[in-house]
């Protein structure tokens, strides 16, 4: 960050008096800002933005969170509403705040660092764009922190294409959009082996069976209460900022072992035994495999119900897909006339990997799979027939709805969720799909009922519990998709089809009895046979961005669309 500040920060460059002017534009101090106190906040920023990350993130996210009083004090020391923010930026910020680090921060202005460290969050309208070139450099497509780790990774592992000081170097500023460089080569480089890195490091395979086994350990402590109560420090969901500080990759990985080590270990599931085992011993020879997504023409028209064996592990791939680039290139005409082109744009042998979703591997929705060599057993048996005839991949996202990563089906009666109750008619194809939407309307503690299982729900029967979750709701939200449709074509007596003649049936006498906001996860124009003149409509008013290949921003903006436009209904009743 020093380097990237000494180069774009020189003394007569917009980039600084931008800087200057926004700064005393928004916090109007009694006298003007100098450059290397401000830039005093810019490098704290960039030296502590990941220190609210949880011990193994990628296993960890959604399973531990901040308390409500760690929201509540954070929320004070910032003046903005932080229940619905993630874990990661309230833990930064409980950090940043706390006695540790805050007693250095006394000549500095601790908010503008705070706000420079988490600004996705803060809806304030004021701050919303301000100082835009310095939360590139701290959080974007080319910042100090990318330009530090990949070069870094790379050069342990898959090589480097350049280095971090020719990125640098090539900078020529950073305006409102991101990065501005001289020469289109070291940004392409560096972005192709950033691409390269997550293809063959951070995705590998061997990483991800990590990610799994400690997931499926920690699942299966918190469903023993004799586990909970010996083992807190990992199971319990709600963090304070002290157990947050406490419970780092190696305590975490001390705490595994102890448990491995105990008698108590009986008490675990057969998954999450095995689970253990692998995870502290590595006994297994485990092998793995990809499933790919196929074509609905090419699909089977049915999927067996198939026993997933306890030591097979699997997860979906869901990554946040990758924005267009940013970065943009200068380039000076004949004329003298200087223009910007998209780094996107400029021809280059290795660019395409960072575009191109099929360029590399893992691919968004894909299933990667782990069994152990020369497993055998009838449940085994079952999965390798449901491979050959190409039916696994559509069972394996059936079974992920056991997966929901401690997240509840039903808020309507937790406290501290709000709203008008919504119900979520979807088919079991779209689960990975779904499970991301629900994770929002969590995030926005909103009050929802979700069927996770066949048999949640006290109706008696499959049928009985889809039509009282639409009776015993305000409002739905409908997820569309090519095997939400064929249901309705081929399952006229089935459970989607009792949840939208329900829905009919309440909107009768008017749509705001009961909205019904349709979602997509496929293009709009191959879900237009599923009944929508049931639900009053002649056309579906389809919310927000197709959300398949979603990414979290572009789920989010679809998810806050749909509860708009139902709160905008419900709020117009008579």
């Amino acid at each position: 960050m020093r380097k990237l500040l000494r180069q774009v920060g020189a003394a007569d460059s917009e980039f600084l008096a931008s800087l200057e002017a926004e700064y005393n534009r928004v916090y109007q101090p009694d006298e003007p800002a100098e450059t290397e106190w401000l830039y005093e906040h810019i490098l704290i920023a960039a030296l502590l933005q990941d220190v609210g990350e949880l011990p193994y993130q990628s296993a960890t996210r959604g399973l531990f969170v901040p308390d409500d009083d760690v929201r509540s004090w954070v929320g004070l020391k910032i003046g903005q509403d932080t229940s619905l923010w993630p874990a990661k930026p309230v833990f930064t910020l409980a950090c940043l705040f706390g006695s540790e680090i805050d007693p250095f921060l006394a000549p500095l202005n601790s908010n503008f660092i705070a706000f420079l460290m988490t600004a996705d969050y803060w809806p304030d309208a004021d701050l919303a764009t301000a100082f835009l070139p310095v939360r590139h450099m701290l959080d974007g497509e080319i910042d100090a922190d990318r330009i530090d780790y990949v070069h870094r990774d790379a050069h342990h592992t898959v090589g480097m294409l350049g280095s971090s000081d020719d990125v640098i170097s090539a900078v020529l500023t950073y305006d409102d959009q991101g990065p501005i460089c001289s020469d289109p080569a070291p940004f392409a480089n560096f972005l192709a082996t950033r691409a390269h890195l997550y293809s063959t490091v951070y995705f590998a395979p061997q990483n991800r069976f990590r990610v799994m086994l400690v997931k499926s350990i920690l699942r299966g402590v918190r469903e023993s209460q004799e586990l909970r109560l010996t083992f807190p420090l990992i199971s319990n969901q709600y963090m304070s900022t002290d157990s947050f500080l406490e419970v780092d990759d190696v305590r975490l990985e001390e705490e595994i072992t102890k448990l491995s080590q105990s008698i108590l270990k009986s008490r675990l599931s057969k998954r999450a035994g095995t689970a253990l085992t692998e995870f502290t011993t590595g006994t297994k020879l485990y092998r793995h495999f990809w499933l790919r997504d196929v074509e609905a023409a090419d699909a089977p028209a049915t999927t067996a119900d198939i026993p997933v064996p306890h030591d097979l592990f699997f997860e979906v791939f869901g990554a946040d897909a990758s924005p267009s680039s940013g970065v943009r290139f200068s380039t000076e005409g004949p004329d003298g006339e200087v223009e910007l082109t998209n780094i996107g744009e400029c021809n280059g042998p290795h660019f395409g990997v960072t575009s191109n979703a099929r360029a590399t591997l893992p691919i968004l929705g894909d299933v990667l799979v782990f069994y152990p060599h020369n497993s055998k057993g009838e449940d085994i048996k079952a999965v390798r027939a449901a491979y050959t005839d190409r039916t696994l991949r559509a069972a394996l996202l059936q079974k992920a709805r056991n997966e929901w990563d401690a997240i509840p089906p039903d808020t309507r009666s937790l406290k501290g969720f709000n709203g008008p109750t919504i119900f979520i008619s979807y088919c079991t194809d779209d689960i990975t799909e779904v499970r991301r939407l629900v994770s929002q309307l969590h995030h926005f503690r909103r009050r929802y009922f979700v069927i996770m299982e066949a048999n949640q729900g006290i109706g008696g029967t499959t049928a009985r519990n889809s039509i009282d979750g639409v009776m015993n709701t305000d409002s739905a939200i409908l997820v569309a998709s090519r095997s939400y449709q064929q249901r309705c074509s081929t399952q006229l007596n089935g459970n989607i089809m009792h949840e939208i003649r329900t829905m009919h049936d309440r909107r009768s006498s008017s749509p705001a009895d009961y909205p019904v906001v349709p979602v997509s996860v496929h293009p709009h124009h191959e879900v237009t046979n599923i009944p929508w003149s049931l639900l009053g409509m002649d056309a579906p008013p389809f919310t927000g961005t197709v959300i398949g290949n979603a990414s979290d921003t572009q789920l989010r903006a679809t998810v806050e669309a749909a509860l708009a436009a139902i709160d905008a209904e419900i709020g117009g009743r008579p």
